[in-house]
């Protein structure tokens, strides 16, 4: 739980750091900026880059031994800690800034909905998104660290059994 903790941390700062330098310095909020393509990239490189340093820190934890289920368990908890930190995040960002932090948002510059459902549609695609894409990063992160057990191993290495030869 300790590696959850630490690693969504650490996601949930750089992205909230990277989001108050872009919308406070970078001024790239606008739907017309041209920088307004890295913000999706540096999220997703950096909950990728994490969610891989915190199933290699869990494989380590574990005598070197990881396998997918274990991976994907590890990297799903930490993509929930950095979805509920970054929610809560958004929420006090909100509550400073104001309404006007939604103006970028689809629904609210398609419809006139309150601000309210645009709030909550914000942040309920804020968690999905954080938390299907810690599912597909820490599924191709786990099949990439994973271990098998020794016993499983040898196994497969291991001669024919003699009543398989038998068989022949």
């Amino acid at each position: 739980m300790k590696i959850a903790l630490k690693y969504g941390l650490i996601i949930a700062a750089v992205v909230a750091s990277w989001v108050l330098a872009d919308h406070l310095v970078l001024h790239t909020n606008g739907p017309g900026s041209r920088a307004a393509f890295l913000t999706p990239l540096v999220l997703n490189l950096v909950q990728l880059s994490v969610i891989f340093f915190g199933i290699r820190a869990w494989r380590q934890h574990n005598n070197g031994r990881l396998t997918v289920r274990q991976g994907i368990g590890s990297g799903l908890s930490i993509s929930v800690v950095y979805a509920v930190l970054i929610c809560i995040f958004f929420l006090v960002y909100y509550l400073w800034v104001g309404p006007r932090l939604l103006e970028n948002e689809p629904a609210s510059i398609a419809d006139d909905r309150p601000a309210k459902y645009v709030l909550l549609a914000a942040f309920a695609g804020l968690s999905f998104g954080a938390l299907l894409g810690g599912l597909i990063y820490s599924a191709v992160i786990s099949f990439a660290l994973r271990t098998q057990p020794q016993g499983e191993r040898d196994r497969r290495t291991g001669p024919p059994s003699r009543q398989s030869r038998r068989r022949r």
